[in-house]
């Protein structure tokens, strides 16, 4: 370079490495509530998000019980229960409009005596994002929390078990190195950090719809009766109609199209889906928010554990959306992966053993719970076969004829889940001892 130009030319940039124990890929409510237990243990966390911001697509609507017993845990469920609608009504199955609109069955709420579970209510629906940024508030609280927003992960290496693990991103200059003690992968059902390890995803997607999220301003329960969660029951025109918050927050309309259609073609349909779905006056009045056209699939990674790395929420699994068991599913996830590490970290207990539990435990809670019953639902809404035919016959019976179904389904959505890695007796108990408690656990179930 001519000596001349060294006082206008930039000079080359330090090669730096930013450290935390643990590094999340991904800004998603998995993550963020990931983050914010680690957090408020006191544990170094830095989440690195390809995005700039909050994701804003339409996505997730519902939390059940399950879930917010777990966000009350970090002191979340304030701030969703001022924020979210209460589903205090159920879930009512009902026939499209273009059918007529009949209600076939109904879980009622109000039939769940006072007190006989926590939960008086079957969810609160609130918008994934408004979600997201909730508990991202919360995380910005933390004092060991740091995010870095545009920052999309590029590549992952591991060395000796004693040596730090090594992450590149790309961020909005350029790459950028960090390492960390262990990483976790939180970055969807596309996750970069499962594909880059060669991890295989199993199953299958669906190739009967392709799915469509849309978000609608409409007087529903005006024009149509309709309450907060609505299951339309049709061979085609089959819909999940719900409320995404109070107030005039839009609705979500989930419904699928046959997967013939191009993708190019795919939004195009909305109109007559929505003369055959909304209820009401003609010509329909109706505000579209947004609209986001996906494929669905019951897939699960091999392995939710490599070395150092973890896989949770979708980035482990991927289910369809019908009854919400994908994110209730993955923020339990967070919630066990997280709690591993504070006893790890503030326990002194064995890395290795204990996370290869996690890996076991929730992948097979996905396979054996989760994979079925979304299937269940989703076939529930739509398919004519005569054994789903006959088991939605009878599921519907039961809510219309057996009073005692409601409370059982509201004692179904209140269960907690046994946490296998949150052990409240290990506190204040030294590292050695916590360490024999959780062996002598591990011989006795294995």
């Amino acid at each position: 370079m001519n000596p001349n130009y060294a006082s206008i030319v930039p000079t080359a940039d330090e090669t730096s490495i930013e450290h935390a124990q643990v590094i999340i890929v991904g800004a998603g409510p998995v993550g963020l509530l990931a983050a914010l237990k680690l957090a408020q243990g006191g544990i170094d966390v830095l989440l690195v998000e390809a995005d700039k911001q909050v994701l804003q697509s339409p996505r997730a609507t519902t939390y059940m019980p399950i879930v917010l017993n777990e966000l009350e845990k970090v002191g979340l469920f304030p701030d969703i229960e001022k924020a979210g609608h209460k589903n205090k009504e159920g879930i009512i199955f009902r026939k499209s409009h273009a059918k007529g609109g009949e209600t076939l069955a109904q879980l009622k709420m109000a039939q769940v005596p006072k007190g006989s579970v926590k939960y008086d209510f079957a969810g609160i629906h609130l918008g994934q994002q408004t979600l997201a940024e909730i508990i991202l508030s919360h995380c910005e609280k933390q004092k060991t929390f740091r995010i870095r927003w545009g920052h999309r992960f590029a590549g992952v290496k591991q060395s000796g078990e004693a040596d730090p693990v090594s992450v590149t991103c790309v961020g909005p200059v350029g790459e950028k190195f960090f390492s960390c003690d262990y990483l976790i992968a939180a970055d969807g059902a596309g996750s970069a950090v499962r594909r880059s390890l060669c991890i295989p995803f199993e199953g299958f997607t669906w190739q009967d719809f392709r799915f469509v999220a849309s978000n609608v301003k409409y007087d529903f329960e005006g024009y149509g009766g309709f309450t907060t969660a609505n299951m339309i029951v049709d061979e085609e025109d089959w819909a999940v109609i719900a409320r995404t918050g109070p107030g005039d927050a839009p609705w979500r309309v989930a419904f699928g199209v046959r997967t013939d259609i191009p993708e190019a073609d795919i939004l195009k349909q909305l109109p007559a889906k929505y003369e055959r779905l909304l209820p009401g006056p003609r010509p329909l009045k109706y505000e579209l928010v947004s609209a986001n056209p996906y494929w669905a699939h019951q897939r699960v990674a091999a392995t939710f554990k490599v070395g150092k790395v973890l896989l949770c929420g979708d980035a482990g699994h991927s289910n369809n959306p019908i009854g919400g068991l994908g994110l209730t599913t993955g923020l339990l996830d967070a919630a066990a992966l997280a709690n591993c590490f504070l006893r790890i970290y503030n326990h002194n207990e064995y890395a290795d053993a204990l996370l290869e539990r996690y890996a076991k435990v929730r992948r097979d809670a996905w396979i054996n719970y989760t994979d079925p019953q979304s299937i269940d639902f989703k076939l529930r809404v739509h398919s004519f076969h005569p054994e789903v035919q006959a088991a939605r016959d009878g599921f519907f019976n039961a809510l219309n004829t057996d009073p005692s179904m409601h409370l059982k389904m509201a004692t179904m959505m209140n269960e907690v889940i046994e946490d296998e890695f949150a052990l409240p007796e290990l506190n204040g108990l030294p590292g050695t001892e916590a360490n024999d408690i959780i062996q002598g656990s591990k011989s006795g179930k294995d």
